[in-house]
């Protein structure tokens, strides 16, 4: 993908627009059979990060702010005698006075990443992955548990949001999260919470919370993983391919598995 300082060599940008050729900010809608040059007044202060004037960008910067699976990208021109003001805070935006209308592009084409993204998204059917109905052999809990630090949920959305950011962008990464991500957490945390609370919360109170919401947001991240095959790994996500929910509590790991069962506990402190 062109840098800004690129596009601006080249003389051209590009903008994300709804399928109807219509400007999900300004809702203007464009002509998109049109070539000829369009003109519109130009706010040429490069301190004002919007302004007036045909606002362009990178692929990069339409991809983590704007870019939705319904819609379209349209490549513009802009003729020699353009104006054109690069914010001094821009990270991917510019706008300038003249353009024309280049070239339209579907999503795919431009992200083959996300082809066939709605289909799959549609017929994918994420599934609890607490599903354990043995107690798995202690010591790999344990090995598992010495390099699981505290707030894993945080580290492991980091890490993949980051990679998925390089993938498709953050906002399609937040859409994906959106359908895949918040179906995973809503059947885990139905299957386990209550009988979690129900075994732990008078011994820790809210740390059982943190602990539980922590792994389910594992459980969802490594299926968004999963879905964009992301070379990525960590790990707490052996503890979803056993199918278990850990909960330290006073030194002690309690284990649970399918619909919050009870499978037994290991005491972290013993070799």
């Amino acid at each position: 993908m062109e840098t800004v300082q690129e596009l601006i060599t080249q003389h051209k940008g590009y903008k994300y627009l709804n399928s109807n050729g219509i400007s999900p900010y300004q809702n203007y809608a464009y002509d998109l059979k049109s070539r000829r040059i369009m003109m519109t007044e130009l706010d040429t202060d490069p301190s004002h990060d919007c302004g007036s004037g045909w606002n362009l960008a990178t692929l990069k910067w339409i991809s983590d702010n704007c870019l939705k699976f319904d819609g379209i990208i349209v490549e513009c021109s802009i003729p020699k005698t353009a104006q054109i003001i690069l914010p001094d805070n821009s990270n991917g935006k510019f706008r300038t006075d003249k353009i024309k209308i280049k070239k339209l592009y579907t999503i795919e084409s431009l992200f083959p990443f996300l082809k066939d993204i709605k289909t799959r998204l549609k017929d994918y059917k994420p599934t609890n992955p607490i599903m354990a109905e043995t107690m798995p052999e202690p010591n790999k809990i344990k090995k598992i548990m010495a390099q699981v630090g505290a707030q894993v949920g945080d580290q492991v959305r980091d890490q993949v949001w980051a990679q998925v950011g390089d993938q498709v962008g953050a906002q399609v990464g937040d859409q994906v999260r959106d359908q895949v991500g918040d179906q995973v957490r809503a059947q885990v945390g139905d299957h386990v919470w209550a009988q979690v609370g129900a075994q732990v919360w008078a011994q820790v109170g809210a740390q059982v919370g943190d602990q539980v919401r922590d792994q389910v947001w594992v459980c969802s991240y490594k299926t968004i993983a999963d879905f964009f095959n992301i070379d990525y790994d960590h790990p707490a996500f052996e503890l979803v391919r056993l199918g278990i929910m850990v909960v330290n509590i006073l030194g002690k790991f309690k284990i649970f598995g399918k619909g919050g069962k009870y499978l037994g506990e290991v005491d972290s402190k013993k070799k």
